[in-house]
């Protein structure tokens, strides 16, 4: 589905609010969002009342907190000779020099690992959700993210025929312990997906990890995750994460037209 008009969009706008779209079918259905007004009062008109409904659906009976209580104390009751004999099972065999070295391969963090910030890059990118600002202008964009998100709103300007972008929604990332929120973008590369997560970057330490490239003199962390690549890199106190499965050398080359 590379194209579709009107009645297509409002025929199937319910999948597309519930996510069931596959990547090529939801990049279609952004970019005519993107495109035509009416479908966008239409969509937000629907988005609005989904919205404001479906938490009355959803909302869950709660059990009272004694049976609560009775319940979870059974359970521990239940499974404590079984986790006994687990870990009487598990380490019996084992050295007391090895055990100890399991202990702290638990406890001590592991190295070489992607930040936290590139899974949330990879998992927001292969999220089936439509923007909440469906919009072909990085002007427009910058203007609904502006009180939204704690930070002066700077949306990339791909300049390049293929490159269109197609709105964004809020998001977040994490730091350490807590997450910071964010600004989420998508934008359509001829074939391909490009998602753009843009947060303020100080104290993440970004340039400590990846492989560096240098794009117009800028330093470019890359990373691979899970079939797709992030490039890392910063303006100012903002920090950009762009995902895509572009090869390479594309990527760079499309990030260079934004610096």
């Amino acid at each position: 589905m590379s194209r579709i008009d009107c009645d297509d969009f409002r025929k199937f706008i319910d999948p597309y609010l519930d996510g069931e779209f596959d990547a090529g079918e939801r990049a279609a259905f952004d970019a005519h969002l993107a495109a035509c007004s009416d479908c966008r009062c239409h969509y937000e008109q629907k988005a609005w009342f989904i919205n404001a409904v479906r938490p009355c659906l959803r909302r869950p009976e709660p059990m009272p907190e004694a049976a609560h209580q009775r319940l979870h104390a059974r359970l521990r009751t239940a499974q404590q000779p079984e986790r006994r004999r687990r870990l009487v099972r598990r380490l019996a065999p084992v050295p007391m020099l090895a055990a100890a070295g399991a202990v702290l391969l638990f406890v001590t963090p592991l190295t070489g690992f992607a930040p936290a910030v590139v899974e949330d890059a990879v998992d927001q990118h292969c999220q089936k959700m439509p923007v909440e600002v469906p919009t072909d202008e990085a002007n427009q964009a910058d203007e609904w993210f502006s009180g939204k998100v704690p930070f002066s709103m700077d949306t990339p300007r791909f300049r390049d025929d293929r490159a269109m972008l197609l709105g964004g929604r809020l998001s977040h990332v994490r730091n350490g312990e807590r997450n910071r929120r964010a600004a989420y973008l998508v934008y359509g590369v001829g074939e391909h997906k490009v998602s753009v997560l843009v947060f303020d970057g100080r104290e993440l330490g970004l340039s400590e990890r990846g492989e560096l490239r240098h794009v117009k003199g800028h330093p470019v962390r890359v990373h691979g995750a899970r079939g797709y690549r992030v490039a890392l890199y910063q303006r100012g106190q903002l920090a950009y994460a762009v995902t895509s499965d572009l090869p390479e050398p594309e990527m760079l080359k499309l990030i260079g037209t934004s610096l």
